[in-house]
């Protein structure tokens, strides 16, 4: 899907039947997007997290920013240069065949207030994913999002590349007695460098992927232990009441 031509649809900035294209630049980009049905006590985001220089805003007609920190999570979305701007939330993401591949939810900005706007970087949710949520929706009044059960950090020498001093994965930091995790036997130690389909790089992109999956959702997570690495199925479960 990479570099196939998008077309984004919407209101933005309240013009009804707006149509930008660009190019999706790439796929499973993790950030953080404020989320007034997350609270603050299930937030992904630490409080210490500063970002990257960009605020993520979804684009729908507010005109200030929303706090990261606060009632945040993290999505692994679509990254497109095609424009968005506020008011085109929940617009459609559709390729050169006119097929829905995505759902608008936030654009970077370098601005904030009424400075903000479209820089060429918006995201889209993946429609499989957008499509899995509105079915659990449909079905049972709410969204299910899978839990495994791990505290990670960033993943530590033994899984960096030879050419790079940087590491690529999540490093698991503790195991929750009863988890998914524990119940698969996953280590204190362990690099998880892949979830299902969603290659990992760090300790965001693991929460993304996870939260991706259903509950009772049995997947590939594949690690690297004592420098080796396996594939250890995991069912996930239910977030714990906080």
């Amino acid at each position: 899907m990479s570099g196939t031509p998008p077309s984004a649809i919407g209101a933005p900035l309240g013009l009804s039947g707006t149509v930008t294209d660009g190019i999706i630049s790439t796929l499973n980009r993790t950030i953080s997007v404020a989320s007034s049905a997350v609270p603050e006590e299930q937030s992904d985001a630490p409080e210490q997290e500063d970002g990257d220089g960009f605020n993520f805003l979804p684009p729908d007609g507010s005109q200030q920013e929303q706090p990261r920190a606060q009632g945040s999570i993290f999505l692994n979305v679509i990254q497109t240069d095609a424009a968005i701007n506020q008011g085109n939330s929940g617009g459609a993401l559709v390729d050169a065949q006119g097929r829905i591949i995505g759902v608008n939810v936030a654009i970077a900005s370098s601005g904030g207030g009424d400075s903000a706007g479209n820089i060429g970087v918006g995201f889209s949710i993946p429609i499989s994913y957008a499509e899995r949520v509105a079915e659990d929706i449909i079905a049972d009044g709410k969204a299910s999002h899978g839990f495994l059960g791990v505290t990670v950090e960033p993943a530590a020498g033994e899984n960096a590349s030879a050419e790079s001093t940087f590491s690529v994965g999540a490093q698991v930091a503790g195991v929750e007695p009863g988890s998914p995790a524990d119940d698969a036997q996953l280590r204190e130690g362990d690099v998880i460098t892949k979830v299902g389909d969603f290659p990992i790089a760090d300790p965001q992109s693991l929460t993304a992927a996870v939260r991706m999956q259903p509950v009772g959702e049995t997947v590939p997570v594949e690690v690297v232990r004592g420098g080796e690495t396996t594939t250890i199925d995991v069912t996930l479960a239910e977030a714990p009441a906080p």
